[in-house]
């Protein structure tokens, strides 16, 4: 499911975004579709809330709390993002 996601635009800006926001000892962890944001890329509840309201402003969507219970991984978010915005490929 992550795959086809991987090359999207969506996915290439939540990934970079992450990526600039991971702490110091997570920089040289690769991002990617499959990375599971608590485990692999160590983001707590106040890190995802940060994140969602910067991809809210970057994608001119609205994310609510709910939306979030069924988000694991980066792909999972991209999917979101994707169909909130509208621009799902599936």
């Amino acid at each position: 499911m992550m795959s086809e996601h991987d090359g999207s635009p969506v996915a290439a800006k939540v990934i970079e975004r992450l990526s600039s926001s991971l702490p110091p000892e997570l920089q040289r962890v690769p991002v990617t579709a499959a990375s599971i944001l608590r485990e692999d890329l160590g983001l707590d509840s106040l890190r995802t809330v940060d994140l969602v309201i910067e991809l809210e402003d970057e994608f001119h969507i609205s994310i609510e709390t709910d939306d979030l219970d069924a988000v694991r991984t980066v792909g999972d978010l991209v999917v979101l993002i994707e169909k909130k915005s509208g621009t799902s490929s599936t």
